[in-house]
């Protein structure tokens, strides 16, 4: 069934126009007229209603709605007897979008023209001044800017754009492997982090929770916080603290009223030099035996860095030395100033000889075992390395119990030595290369390691204890035999005299030999004796050998030959380079060299002060003071050089406290790994620092103290726009 969409009946409803340009004045009153405008705006009511004729008489029309049929009723010429006075009429809303549209398209094509022909083109176009070093490192909006595929609410593809947008920022600013993350973290370190802080309890602003919906912080933008175009001077580096509550959504009022308590700041590991400033402050500087007078305060022994930042230690020698430098020198030692490298080890002869072994000559009152650096040298011998594995634990001066096996072995490991010694005294230094092998600390740490040992010294040694090692080497090596022999007895030069040789009498059958002067005068009488030979006048008197060579280098002792290296004071790069590559080796003979030189009482004494950090990343020696890493940007910083005048009378204590009751020293003893430690100061309390940083003070705003880009920032160099699309090749190393 067909239903009219309006119903026709004349006086039941008025007759909507909304197509119509114009309303009638008095819609708003909810009495329009029937008429309504005329085209043109102009109003058309004459009466309330349009009066009909019936026959010979007008009926009036007037709507049910307005109150039916009038009294006074039509006029006798047909008008309406209830005359209204003319209105107003209003344009319609579908007329005012319209010409709302029409002003909008004739605006923009308006700016089209002025933007694509006006001489103000440029201006245009371009957003704005960049700041002055983009400007110039960028040429073209696309080093910047991603061209835009359409505007879109979905995650996905504004997820993408974001990344897109970073990686162009990346291309000159390398902040490391998560330089796009939030703080330069990975997002697992990221969560972990999130898990520990409290969860937000207060109401958070509505511009914060829009902020947040709009860019959350697992895809954040560069230019969220750096925003470009505002002008040449502008640093868009700076934050407000609107900006970092967006993903710190533990909002509290400022520093001193709700920033969380400071958690053992700043003391994040041990030192790297082991100092006790409790025994040193409360003993050693208050003893009146010391060497030198103690320092009067802490700038004695450290110094501000260049930046400002952290407080370094200064220099040895400005430090340390004036106690600590004879110690290291040997001044004091009971034994040895040096540190055995080489020696004849102490061999079960008679034992080897009953056995049938050919040894050639050997002292027969050596004494001691393998020292652990030639044990590194002869593993790199494939003949030694297997004289040693079938050796394994037996006592080379006590081989009665030996099995045949090891006593051959014996003998193997004793002409190993002897090629060992005789290599060093014909070839050099190249056979300790060679035999050291390839470090991983690389070829300059390996020739350190030699400490410039002389085949000089080889040889005079050799001259000394072995005098036929050469030709017996060379005959062994060759496959003769040699006949067991005793070396003759070695004539030492004691400290304080000097060696005195006496000329052998000639043969008086010798007719060509020189008779002494006396033998020439004639004698007093026949028969009397000859003249002797007058001993020779005194000669210059010799200092203890490890005394000669007091500034560092190598020596012997022929009663126990033995050859030594005595460092040569405070940074000797024998001991570093041989601790360095030690420190971290699997090999037990590495261990055994470590544990000797890290030994309380070892030469040098290196150990005693620098200490050894085994992490993840590796073993590594301390051999300096914490230094500030100019590539690497903590979370949290702090410029020690903009509060020195806030100090008291205490100065440094003013905030740092010692910690008289820690165990510092404890965390140095079999303990290598840096985060397990006691500091030697207490941890700062917020009350210090909120003593100041107040809204009127000295303020309180989040970047005074943390930094957003933290971790390695190497490689945070401007670039220029050609280098970063590669149009230039990079400069060669």
């Amino acid at each position: 069934m067909r239903r009219l969409l309006q119903s026709l009946v004349y006086n039941r409803k008025l007759y909507d126009r909304p197509q119509d340009e114009w309303i009638c004045g008095r819609a708003a009153e909810g009495c329009p007229c029937i008429y309504g405008p005329g085209p043109k705006g102009e109003c058309r009511a004459t009466g309330q209603c349009l009066p009909a004729k019936k026959g010979d008489r007008w009926v009036c029309t007037r709507l049910i709605s307005l109150g039916a049929e009038c009294g006074p009723g039509p006029r006798p010429d047909g008008a309406c007897g209830c005359p209204v006075p003319p209105c107003r009429p209003q344009r319609s809303l579908r007329a005012e979008r319209g010409r709302l549209v029409w002003l909008v398209v004739c605006l923009a094509l308006g700016l089209v023209v002025l933007a694509l022909w006006g001489t103000t083109r440029a201006d245009w176009s371009m957003p704005g001044p960049l700041t002055n070093q983009h400007a110039v490192s960028a040429h073209r909006c696309t080093d910047c800017h991603v061209e835009a595929p359409g505007f879109t609410l979905s995650a996905g593809p504004r997820a993408l754009r974001i990344r897109q947008h970073n990686q162009l920022c990346i291309n000159c600013h390398d902040l490391g492997p998560h330089g796009d993350s939030p703080h330069g973290v990975s997002a697992s370190e990221l969560l972990d982090i999130a898990r520990t802080q409290p969860k937000a309890t207060g109401a958070r602003p509505l511009a914060l929770v829009a902020a947040q919906t709009v860019s959350p912080s697992a895809e954040l933008a560069c230019a969220t916080c750096h925003r470009e175009h505002r002008g040449q001077d502008i640093n868009f580096k700076r934050l407000s603290d609107q900006q970092c509550q967006v993903c710190h959504q533990a909002p509290f009022a400022g520093f001193a009223a709700g920033h969380p308590e400071f958690a053992g700041y700043p003391y994040e590991r041990r030192t790297r030099l082991q100092f006790d400033h409790v025994t040193h402050l409360q003993k050693h500087f208050t003893d009146i035996r010391s060497p030198a007078p103690g320092p009067t305060s802490c700038a004695s022994c450290h110094e501000p860095a260049a930046d400002g930042r952290q407080m370094l230690v200064k220099g040895f020698e400005q430090t340390c030395a004036s106690c600590h430098a004879g110690q290291i020198e040997g001044a004091g030692r009971a034994d040895a100033k040096g540190l055995i490298f080489l020696r004849l080890p102490g061999f079960d002869l008679e034992t080897l000889k009953a056995a049938g072994a050919d040894l050639g000559e050997w002292p027969e009152f050596c004494e001691g075992g393998l020292t652990p650096f030639m044990r590194w040298l002869l593993e790199g011998d494939d003949r030694a390395r297997a004289a040693l594995e079938t050796l394994g634990n037996q006592n080379l001066s006590d081989l009665k119990s030996a099995t045949p096996a090891q006593k051959a072995a014996a003998a193997d490991l004793l002409w190993s030595i002897k090629g060992l010694f005789a290599d060093l005294v014909t070839q050099g230094q190249p056979v300790l290369l060679r035999r050291l092998g390839s470090p991983p600390d690389g070829q300059p740490a390996r020739a350190l390691r030699t400490g410039q040992f002389s085949a000089d010294v080889a040889l005079a040694a050799q001259q000394a204890w072995l005098p036929n090692l050469l030709a017996e080497v060379a005959a062994h090596r060759r496959g003769e035999k040699i006949k067991s022999t005793a070396p003759p007895a070695i004539q030492t030069i004691a400290p304080g005299k000097a060696p005195t040789t006496v000329a052998a009498a000639p043969d008086p059958d010798d007719l060509l030999a020189d008779l002494p002067s006396e033998a020439a005068a004639p004698n007093s009488g026949a028969g009397l004796p000859a003249a002797t030979t007058p001993p020779p006048p005194p000669g210059l008197e010799f200092d203890p050998a490890e005394d000669r060579v007091a500034a560092g280098g190598w020596y012997r002792l022929d009663d126990t030959y033995t050859l030594y290296y005595r460092p040569g004071g405070h940074e000797d790069a024998f001991l570093r380079a041989w601790i360095d590559g030690t420190a971290g080796h699997p090999a037990p003979t590495a261990q055994k060299i470590f544990s000797q030189l890290s030994a309380g009482n070892a030469p040098g004494v290196c150990m005693k002060c620098h200490t050894v950090d085994r992490t993840a990343a590796g073993t590594m020696v301390n051999w300096r003071a914490a230094r500030p890493a100019p590539d690497v940007r903590p979370f949290t910083t702090f410029k020690h050089t903009a509060h020195f005048s806030l100090m008291g009378d205490q100065g440094c204590a003013t905030c740092h406290t010692i910690a008289a009751a820690a165990d510092y020293a404890g965390s140095f003893k079999a303990n290598l790994d840096p985060a397990v430690f006691r500091s030697n100061f207490a941890p700062l309390a917020k009350s210090i620092c909120s003593a100041c940083h107040q809204p009127a003070q000295a303020g309180e705003s989040c970047q005074l103290c943390h930094n957003y880009h933290t971790g390695e920032t190497h490689k945070l160099r401007l670039k220029s726009a050609e280098f970063s699309r590669g149009l230039i090749a990079p400069p060669k190393p």
